[in-house]
């Protein structure tokens, strides 16, 4: 059986270059998720979405030693802005998790999401050149839980998801729930897709509590990237980041 495309064990075989048939792939999670908004935006207009009305506080991190060690981990090897970026990615996540009623082990994607661009750090366990940063960030997450005696397992779900979300559309039926979840709070805070599914007093609440700061600079490096990876097709198809991102519009 061959290895779900964006997990740890598909990144096994290449550092996570893509080939031809995955380049398509890509591109079609891309178009899925600008048409998933399309949507969205005319649903909005019509009032069919519905933001459930919770707080920050209502999806804070569970109080375990797996969220401890990942928040000390990220805390010691990431700048502020990507820090700020990761919580975000945690609580955007979160917050659609409940528009969609998912069931989820909240400490599994505390973990994945706070240490989802670890691979973009300069703690990084692999150059940038040589391997896809998702792939060796989701390795080294996985190798740093186990380290601290975490349940296999579960530091598997965790390496998996941060491997999987530069897929950018990762399906729970596919991938489980983490791994949906972190792709799902990572696109919605860098393009903002989904946005409307949140109520707009979590948005500004998230946003005063973990600023945007220069998000762009702290996820993107001049150095050489591996060719054929997710970010460099990315990067090559639209250039990288806006210079304004749509939380830097949030007050």
């Amino acid at each position: 059986m061959r290895p779900r495309f964006g997990t740890l064990e598909w990144g096994e075989r290449n550092n996570g270059v893509l080939t031809r048939s995955e380049r398509f792939r890509f591109l079609r999670n891309m178009a899925f998720l600008a048409a998933r908004e399309a949507t969205d935006v005319i649903r909005a207009k019509l009032g069919l979405l519905k933001p459930v009305n919770l707080d920050l506080s209502d999806l804070a991190p569970p109080d375990t030693r797996m969220v401890k060690d990942a928040e000390e981990y990220a805390c010691a090897t990431h700048t502020q802005d990507l820090l700020s970026h990761a919580y975000r990615t945690y609580y955007f996540g979160a917050m659609l998790a409940a528009y969609y009623k998912l069931k989820y082990d909240r400490e599994s994607h505390f973990a994945a999401a706070l240490l989802h661009d670890i691979g973009l750090t300069e703690s990084r366990i692999a150059p940038l050149k040589q391997c896809c940063f998702a792939v060796s960030g989701g390795r080294q997450a996985r190798d740093f839980l186990l380290d601290k005696h975490h349940p296999p397992a579960q530091a598997q779900v965790v390496g998996d998801a941060i491997s999987a979300h530069l897929n950018l559309h990762v399906p729970a039926r596919g991938y489980g729930e983490i791994a949906s979840l972190v792709a799902k709070g990572a696109v919605c805070d860098l393009f903002g897709f989904e946005k409307r599914k949140l109520p707009e007093r979590f948005k500004i609440e998230l946003l005063r509590a973990y600023p945007a700061g220069d998000i762009r600079a702290a996820l993107q490096s001049d150095k050489e990237l591996a060719t054929g990876s997710r970010l460099d097709i990315g990067r090559k198809l639209f250039g990288g980041l806006p210079e304004r991102i749509w939380i830097h519009d949030i007050e």
